[in-house]
């Protein structure tokens, strides 16, 4: 069976990363919301509920990935604090002290 996460080709927010993204993150991350997440907190249609540490004027109460599962297999691995860099919008999940993992993500629209 191919997974979605595997033929997706899309480089829209909530779809695949670019590499030149992730690496202007790296370099440049701009303003990031430190975040508790869980597997638990994805849902089947992709929207993933945040649970913000610190002030949360501004920041959206969820976001969304194209590929649900993805995320929450990489999520049921992670321990500790995710980051997510609005500017780029992606999630930053730490794997170790010098490496981490990135994830797309989009604003949830309203509505959905």
């Amino acid at each position: 069976m191919t997974h979605p996460h595997d033929t997706c080709d899309t480089y829209t927010p909530g779809h695949q990363v670019h590499w030149i993204q992730a690496r202007e993150s790296a370099k440049d991350p701009g303003p990031e919301v430190d975040v508790l997440l869980s597997s638990h907190d994805v849902a089947d249609d992709g929207r993933i509920s945040l649970h913000v540490l610190g002030p949360t004027r501004g920041v959206p109460a969820a976001l969304w990935t194209h590929d649900p599962e993805h995320l929450r297999r990489l999520l049921r691995e992670h321990r500790g604090l995710a980051r997510w860099q609005p500017r780029w919008n992606l999630l930053r999940l730490r794997r170790d002290t010098v490496g981490s993992t990135l994830v797309c993500v989009a604003p949830q629209e309203p509505g959905h």
